[in-house]
């Protein structure tokens, strides 16, 4: 689903001027999220309205479309005093106020846990000592060039050209988006030059590839790319974590090197989790097909969508997952799907750029749910405390778990 699509149209539902061609588009939309599309939806809708002081605007057919998708969706149970819905308008629609509620369960309250007993707990929630607070991640990158010259992306204006290379001219577009041109002949460009690009902890940034490839770096990644793909070729570096958009060149394949392991494609959207420290590099297919190959083991196996490949030194296999939810980072989501505690923290240490302390074993506890990552950190952990199963104290960057 084309979520900035569904975004475009949220916002004419409430500026009064949504036409029936509009609304049927919108609708058709909503058949056909899923889950984590339509969470990513309900938090955008939601904002909208809190900016807004007149409700009379909306849709009530509108309503109704999203209510009758989300009763299709299976809601997890939530173990913990969810905060009542917002008090509106008396003039407005029962269906809305049904709505609302689901809104804010689904939004900014959806969590819940298991543990690997799968009892309930039943534990006082303990508050979490902030003796600071610590804003999200953002657009931050270092753009290495092929001469070794490193330039911060954050210094350099929009529109602004970073650098020119050899008939390449490197563009910052807008906030977060780095934009390759060639502005002469292929044939004056020169080979063998690379480029990367580095986002440390707490950043995040986008690429547009000379062959019109997009790539989206997570916090603590790197990409090594050549700045003209002159050979067979298209091979690019990946460390850390990173969404791919190729642009089909059936002469040219694309091919992804990460620690241990090769993905080989045409044209076609993934993802791949490759950190140092996951026990597993991850590689997960929303469209197309792609090849992924052990350079330890030889084997190879090739994804088709709503597949991942898990791959370490000794195995690689494949799985059926939610695909949408392990790109949701890209639409600034965190999304944890019955994940560990440890793997939880390790990605909200990357994006907040946190230093992680366990005082306690807290290896049985599981966490399934969806936030956003444009929150402060306070607003996360006390999300997570709500479980009853953990508390924090945060200390400048130090981040102290506890288990209750």
């Amino acid at each position: 689903m084309n979520l900035e699509e569904v975004k475009q149209l949220l916002e004419l539902s409430l500026s009064g001027n949504f036409t029936k061609q509009q609304q049927d588009a919108l609708a058709e939309l909503l058949d056909r999220a899923d889950r984590s599309e339509l969470l990513i939806v309900l938090y955008w809708w939601e904002e909208m309205l809190e900016q807004r002081n007149d409700h009379s605007v909306v849709d009530a057919g509108l309503i109704s479309r999203i209510e009758d998708g989300l009763n299709h969706i299976e809601r997890p149970v939530i173990p913990f005093p969810i905060k009542e819905p917002k008090s509106y308008k008396k003039s407005f629609k029962m269906a809305w106020a049904i709505a609302a509620s689901l809104f804010l369960i689904l939004s900014a309250g959806l969590f819940y846990y298991y543990t690997s007993s799968n009892r309930p707990f039943d534990k006082q929630v303990r508050r979490s000592l902030v003796l600071n607070d610590i804003k999200p991640g953002g657009n931050k990158a270092i753009l290495i060039l092929s001469d070794g010259t490193k330039v911060n992306l954050n210094d350099v204006h929009t529109g602004g050209v970073v650098a020119n290379q050899e008939g390449i001219k490197i563009i910052k577009k807008q906030d977060g988006q780095l934009v390759y041109n060639m502005v002469g002949s292929s044939e004056l460009n020169k080979p063998g030059l690379y480029n990367t690009i580095q986002t440390p902890l707490g950043g995040q940034y986008r690429v547009n590839l000379p062959d019109g490839t997009s790539v989206w770096l997570n916090a603590g990644s790197s990409l090594r790319y050549p700045v003209n793909f002159d050979s067979g070729e298209r091979r690019v570096e990946l460390i850390g974590e990173g969404y791919f958009e190729v642009a089909r060149d059936t002469e040219k394949p694309f091919r992804v090197q990460t620690r241990g392991q090769i993905v080989e494609v045409l044209g076609t959207h993934f993802n791949i989790n490759s950190y140092e420290e996951e026990a597993l590099t991850k590689t997960s297919l929303l469209e197309g097909s792609v090849r992924v190959r052990s350079l330890i083991n030889k084997r190879t196996v090739v994804l088709l969508p709503g597949q991942q490949s898990q791959f370490n030194e000794y195995t690689l296999k494949v799985k059926n997952v939610d695909v949408n939810e392990v790109a949701a980072w890209k639409d600034g989501f965190f999304v944890f799907n019955d994940e560990s505690a440890e793997t939880v923290m390790r990605k909200i240490a990357r994006w907040y750029d946190l230093e992680v302390i366990y005082e306690n074993n807290i290896s049985n506890i599981d966490f399934a749910g969806s936030v956003t990552r444009y929150k402060n950190v306070s607003e996360i952990i006390k999300t997570l405390e709500l479980t009853g199963l953990v508390h924090f104290k945060l200390d400048g960057r130090k981040l102290t778990v506890f288990a209750n």
